[in-house]
């Protein structure tokens, strides 16, 4: 049987290929791997996203947050990257090993002897709105910083939607993830269910165009996939 089998053309992507696109699309938009509260962040730039602080009763401002990850390394099936134990690549499935840095505010409180005050407004008081003079429990100490950088596995596979031009591209879906030697499990577990919901809408949003699929100066139109063999991106179709 031919390579483009009922259709006319064949096209494929090695994970090469596919790993370089991925980096280029990061490199252009790094604000989509760094994320942080105004403490961090105090406004969405081109490297990051500004979000808003945790709320919570007796924390002026909210708790203070960071989230960066690095660019995600994608390993096609067949496997070739080393996976843990608890994790499987099977046939149409890609693997992404991906390293996320986790930072808190954890600055120390003043108790304040007055009774408590019943919140103003939505959230209270916008963080952008404390002048620059302000008490330090206003604003992110670095010294009080605390990070952890956790090295983190994923199993997903690949769904076809629009991108933002409204072209048909191809995205990455999480189907597992799985984060080595944490202890006791239920934290293992805890931290997996927060990065599985973060890593499903960040990996959302890398969006690789079919245009990327050409053979020599035509676009494939395509009929079948894309899909995942041999290492490879592969779909089949007609100009």
């Amino acid at each position: 049987m031919s390579l483009t089998e009922a259709e006319d053309v064949y096209a494929g992507v090695h994970e090469t290929a596919l790993n370089d696109l991925v980096t280029a699309f990061c490199l252009d938009r790094p604000r989509l791997l760094a994320y942080g509260s105004p403490g961090f962040v105090p406004f969405t730039t081109v490297s990051e996203t500004r979000m808003d602080a945790i709320p919570f009763p007796g924390i002026p401002g909210g708790i203070e947050w960071q989230i960066r990850l690095d660019i995600p390394h994608i390993d096609l099936y067949e496997q070739t990257d080393p996976l843990p134990p608890e994790l499987t690549l099977d046939p149409g499935r890609f693997s992404i090993r991906i390293a996320i840095e986790l930072c808190l505010d954890c600055r120390r409180l003043r108790i304040d002897p007055r009774p408590p005050k019943p919140p103003r407004g939505k959230e209270g008081r916008d963080r952008q709105d404390v002048p620059r003079d302000a008490p330090d429990e206003h604003r992110h100490p670095g010294r009080e910083l605390t990070c952890c950088k956790l090295e983190v596995f994923v199993i997903g596979h690949l769904e076809r939607v629009a991108s933002g031009t409204g072209e048909d591209a191809i995205t990455f879906a999480v189907d597992a993830v799985e984060i080595v030697d944490i202890a006791p499990d239920e934290v293992e577990q805890l931290l997996e269910c927060l990065l599985f919901m973060i890593l499903q809408a960040v990996l959302a949003n890398i969006r690789v165009p079919l245009r990327a699929l050409r053979v020599g100066a035509f676009q494939l139109a395509v009929v079948q996939g894309p899909l995942i063999e041999a290492d490879q991106i592969k779909a089949r179709g007609n100009f």
